[in-house]
């Protein structure tokens, strides 16, 4: 059954390109080189290409699974397995949202950190993000595509360029010899790129406040083909810049190369770029935080800045913990392993089983008739 709302509170299908776009552009981008290159070496590329297409499969049974129903997953669940059942895995999914969005939110307080100011302390710096995450997830979800629109738009024509500059340093014979990793080889650093890609599966949220929701289907496949280009073209690119020895090596190679970018008046292009990142960051947070409210709306009944408040007070605790005990990686490790499963088996699953559900129901309303 259809969730009834208000066409004020409806997007219109052509912005689901940047809903999908900003949900898989955040931190990644900054250092995937070095995870994708450890299995592969310089033929990741070819990973790149093969996790994209098998994302954009994914993307397609999304929509078949949420075309059914004409709802977001949490109704999918309820639909398919019962209250309870769908109860525990609509809880799952709340929690998914929200450590995906942590994760994003402690990997840019540490480039922070890092590169901008390394004597701020993670609660300050937390804070002022946290506040401007509220301020964008309080005005609903029309603000928050305003924001995907904006935080697509200007990162992209000022950011992308400046990856140009580092080929006047570049070295083809980097790329050589092709093809000398065997498939598995292949398999593993595509594996290791699908983490990259996490994100689209907000989709099984905001589909219901899509305008004509089965026209955007093909905006939603535009906006992860720009993905995989842009992957595809910064790894490349950080490929001849850095020899196969200089990548391990370099912590977030995508920064470093466009440190090359050099411009009158401005002495660390780096400032520019991180504190231009802020705008893909936000609205990357911004939508899984306000999937994980909205799931929580409809499962317990909870008013949307309630259960808002909560979560950032709770991102606010969890980003000094994280920070000081050292405890990221092994978070991103176990949550990049966990999301592999959902995504190749559970999605896959559930459009299975989804079908069969319809179609027995269809059989049994016919019956009755």
């Amino acid at each position: 059954m259809k969730t009834i709302l208000n066409e004020q509170y409806l997007i219109s299908p052509f912005y689901v390109f940047f809903l999908i776009y900003s949900n898989i552009i955040g931190v990644g981008i900054m250092d995937f080189q070095r995870d994708i290159t450890k299995d592969a070496g310089y033929d990741a590329w070819i990973s790149i290409i093969l996790s994209g297409v098998s994302i954009h499969i994914l993307v397609w049974m999304i929509y078949r699974i949420v075309g059914i129903t004409n709802n977001d997953i949490i109704h999918v669940h309820q639909f398919c397995f019962g209250k309870w059942i769908g109860g525990l895995f609509n809880i799952f999914v709340i929690f998914y949202f929200l450590v995906l969005a942590l994760i994003v939110f402690l990997v840019y307080i540490e480039v922070v950190q890092v590169w901008l100011f390394p004597l701020m302390k993670t609660w300050q710096i937390s804070f002022i993000l946290l506040v401007l995450i509220y301020y964008i997830v309080s005005g609903g979800f029309r603000v928050i595509t305003g924001v995907c629109f904006w935080g697509t738009i200007i990162p992209f024509v000022i950011l992308f360029p400046l990856n140009f500059f580092a080929l006047e340093f570049a070295n083809l014979n980097h790329l050589l010899p092709f093809f000398n990793h065997s498939v598995k080889e292949i398999v593993l650093s595509s594996k290791a790129m699908v983490f990259q890609y996490l994100g689209f599966e907000t989709l099984f949220m905001f589909y219901p406040f899509i305008k004509n929701p089965e026209r955007s289907q093909k905006w939603a496949h535009f906006g992860l083909l720009l993905c995989v280009f842009l992957y595809l073209i910064v790894a490349l690119i950080t490929f001849v810049y850095f020899s196969e020895g200089q990548l391990p090596n370099t912590i977030w190679p995508t920064l470093v190369h466009m440190k090359v970018a050099k411009f009158p008046l401005i002495e660390r292009v780096e400032f520019i770029v991180v504190s231009i990142w802020l705008l893909l960051v936000l609205p990357n947070i911004s939508v899984k935080i306000w999937a994980a409210c909205r799931g929580m709306k409809k499962l317990v009944n909870v008013k949307q800045r309630i259960s808002l408040l909560i979560v950032l007070v709770l991102f606010f605790f969890l980003a000094n913990v994280l920070r000081e005990s050292r405890q990221m990686e092994p978070l991103k490790e176990i949550y990049s392993n966990i999301a592999f499963y959902f995504m190749y088996l559970y999605i896959p699953f559930l459009f299975l089983f989804i079908h069969i559900k319809h179609s027995i129901t269809k059989q049994e309303r016919k019956h009755l008739e």
